[in-house]
Parts: structure tokens; sequence; C-alpha cells
């Protein structure tokens, strides 16, 4: 226990004695010094949280707003006007309007004929190295001047491919045809490769190995993922061996 001494010349004689008093025991008789601490009654104590119904459930501030006054401040917020129903498709979800119409026009960015002539000058590419890939397969030479003949050639005809699939590839009948046109071009080109002469493959495999990866690149993974497996099944059972 600390020990205060106290002088009687000291000027802080009363404050000496005020620390004797609150560090001194309490005594057994009389009112003790400190005061007294008083804890709340459990009637007094607040509950966190939301307040609860007669069932237990917990009832929110908002639950205190009648049915009438809420719908009123809906109509007012005019937040019902911000979205509106897709009924063209018939799905029934809720598409905002500023969305749609943005999607629109980033949609319409581009022309579908710009588009295709991009599509065009690649494909027209491709055309051409697989024209000099399959008549350097054959030893057969063939000039720059050549190619480049071939592929002014076809290019017309690959416009209009490109330009009809973009056009309409978001309709469904278009998307089937493009799938039965993807597995009919493998198809064949694995047909030509395994039973068709030297001639016959190189006037045909590079115009079909062009429309067979144009026309995967341009569907959606799971018809391009059909039409490998379809080609693959094709390869690997090659169900005109017979005819050997």
């Amino acid at each position: 226990m600390v020990s205060i001494s106290e002088d009687e010349h000291d000027d802080n004689v009363p404050l000496i004695k005020s620390l004797k008093e609150l560090t001194s025991e309490p005594r057994s008789t009389g009112n003790p010094t400190a005061p007294k601490l008083e804890y709340p009654s459990a009637s007094r104590i607040v509950r966190a949280g939301p307040n609860l119904d007669a069932d237990g459930k917990p009832r929110y501030l908002i639950d205190e707003i009648p049915d009438n006054e809420k719908m009123r401040l809906i109509r007012e917020s005019d937040i019902m006007n911000k979205y509106a129903k897709d009924k063209n498709n018939g799905t029934g979800s809720d598409v905002e309007e500023e969305d749609i119409l943005q999607y629109e026009d980033e949609e319409e960015r581009i022309p579908t004929w710009m588009d295709a002539l991009i599509y065009t000058v690649a494909l027209t590419a491709v055309y051409g190295l697989f024209e000099a890939l399959v008549n350097q397969q054959y030893n057969v030479e063939v000039g720059f001047m050549e190619v480049l003949e071939r592929m002014a050639k076809s290019a017309p005809a690959i416009y209009c491919i490109v330009f009809l699939t973009c056009r309409y590839r978001r309709m469904r009948v278009v998307n089937l045809l493009m799938l039965m046109a993807s597995c009919a071009s493998g198809c064949y080109f694995i047909h030509l490769n395994l039973h068709s002469p030297r001639l016959g493959i190189m006037r045909r495999a590079p115009g079909l190995v062009t429309l067979w990866i144009y026309l995967t690149f341009l569907m959606d993974v799971r018809p391009s993922i059909i039409s490998a497996i379809v080609v693959g099944l094709f390869w690997m059972l090659d169900p005109f061996k017979a005819d050997i």
C-alpha cells in the first residue's frame, strides 16, 4: 500500500488528504465515500436489432408504412417507368429501355456490308493459302499471280455468302442451315481426301476448307462443337470405304 506522508508546512496538504480519502479502505460503518454504481434493470436494456412482432418475426421501419402510402411513393418516384417488359420475345424478363437502345446502337455501328468486306478479305487470304498448299502437296508448280487470280475469282462468291450469313445469322433457320452446311462441307472434304483423285482434291478442297472454317467460326460454341463431332465421326467411320 502506498504511504503518503503529511507535512504541516507543505502547501499540498489538502491534496494529500483528498488522496488519502480516495485510497483508504471503506469503513464498515457509515456511508462510503465512493459513489455507488447502479446497474440498469433488464427492462431498461434496449435490444439490438429490429423489433419483433408477437409471432417473433422481425419488424422493420418500412413495415410501419401503410400499403397505399408505399404505392404512392413508388408512383411518384417513377421507378416503374424505367423498366419495360420485353414482350416481343415472350421471355417476360425486365429489360431497361436505355440498355436496349444502347445495345442496338452498338450493333448498328458497323454496317453489314463493311463487316462482310472484312470477312471476305480474310477468307480470300485463307482460300489462297490452301490453294497453294494443295498444289504444293501434289508437287504441282503454281505461280503467285495464278494464286491471286484464283483468289480474285472466288472473292465475289465468298462476299455473297458472308453478307447473307452476317445479315441473317440471328435467325434460327439460318443457324440451322449454317450447321448443316458446316457438317456437309467438312464431311465432303474428308471424303475427297480419302477417296477422290488428285484433280478433284486440287479443285474442291480449298473452297470446302474455307467454307468449313468460316461457318465454324461464325456459329456459336455448341453448333461448332456439334459440327466438329460430326466431321470427326465421319472420318473415323468412313461410310464410303466400301466404294474403294
